[in-house]
Parts: C-alpha cells; structure tokens; sequence
C-alpha cells in the first residue's frame, strides 16, 4: 500500500467549491505498483470533483498497520479494504 500527498482545489461540480480554495490531500492506495498508485490517486481525487495541483513526488509504502501512526489506521485498514480511502484537508485562505 502507498501514502500519495497531493494539493487539490476544488472544481465547480464540487459541493466544497464557494467554501474552500483547496486540501492537501492523503490517497491511501492498495496497490502493487507505485506508477498505478499515481495514476489511480490522480483519479480518485478527480472523481471526487476535484482538480490536481500538484501530487508529491514522495510517498510513504505501507507494509503493515504498524507502519501507521494510531490515529491513522482506519485510513489504512479502509483502503485495505475498499483499495484506496482520501483524507481532504482544506483550507480556506492561501
């Protein structure tokens, strides 16, 4: 599994649009391979009516539960079992 960080700001379709000017965005990604994982947090992030700004080139590999901090393992057991969960923080100002 793969922690992808990326910067999000949201599109007209997104119910967040007149309330926030972007997220730092956490894709937790079940997959094997790290180019797959790109693509598919860029497409997760999409259908959620949001538009990539930019991803981080670093990411994290998460072997096990114990690779997460405690408040971060339902994130990770909920992309183990769905594949992949996004955590949005946004923020209102620049």
């Amino acid at each position: 599994m793969f922690l992808i960080n990326a910067l999000a700001k949201p599109k007209k379709s997104s119910e967040h649009y007149d309330e926030v000017i972007g997220a730092y965005v956490s894709v937790y990604v079940d997959y094997k391979d790290i180019d797959g994982a790109f693509k598919l947090a860029k497409h997760y992030i999409k259908e959620e009516g949001w538009k990539v700004t930019e991803i981080e080139e670093e990411y994290f590999t998460l072997s096990s539960l114990e690779d997460v901090d405690e408040d971060q393992e339902n994130f990770f057991t909920e992309a183990q079992e769905f594949g992949y969960t996004m955590v949005f923080n946004c923020y209102e100002e620049e």
